[in-house]
């Protein structure tokens, strides 16, 4: 499947190893096959987000949520490539399930380049597209404590999908693209 796309992706089992790794990974990120798989991916490239939060790690928030079947949004973030530039990504991450039993979360990885390379430099000022609600900032609240989607619907007494919809409300006048952007933007402006 990896190798059907032109967009560079890999491979991870639930211990982070990398167990598939595509052409287009190894041209964009520099490093061949046979270097790339069974390591850890936090060994190959340290991936850090937009604010300088490290993602690519052993407990990676990211690799947990999926290995929890719980849906993650696009997001990016800048990896370490072979030669120890930082590009930029956007990654979609799915699940894999194959015919033995296995999951693999697999990382289809855009790569940016226009973007601010480097993770030194300041985020651009973000602006409110509006100012969130009382209840947005609670469920933001609820997020920066790592409450699931289903934990604050059950804490709220309201539906999941109602949650749902106050995330992309979240989302959307924050200006990020997950739960983790939120979250790291919410604490730099001080909204939580």
């Amino acid at each position: 499947m990896l190798f059907s796309t032109t967009e560079p992706a890999f491979a991870v089992n639930r211990n982070g190893q990398i167990m598939a790794w595509n052409p287009a990974a190894e041209e964009t990120f520099g490093f061949t096959q046979v270097e790339a798989l069974g390591q850890r991916c936090w060994n190959l490239f340290s991936g850090r987000d937009i604010f300088g939060n490290r993602y690519c790690c052993n407990g990676c928030p990211v690799h947990d949520a999926a290995f929890n079947h719980e849906p993650v949004r696009s997001f990016q973030i800048n990896f370490e490539t072979a030669a120890h530039e930082r590009e930029r990504f956007t990654v979609t991450t799915l699940m894999v399930f194959t015919d033995s039993n296995s999951e693999y979360c697999v990382h289809l990885c855009r790569p940016e380049r226009d973007e601010i390379k480097h993770t030194s430099e300041q985020p651009e000022r973000v602006k409110l597209n509006d100012s969130l609600t009382t209840r947005e900032l609670e469920i933001l609240s609820l997020l920066h404590k790592g409450m699931t989607v289903s934990a604050i619907a059950a804490k709220l007494n309201v539906c999941t999908s109602t949650i749902r919809n106050h995330n992309q409300h979240i989302f959307s006048k924050l200006n990020v693209h997950s739960r983790f952007e939120a979250v790291a933007l919410g604490r730099k402006l001080s909204l939580i």
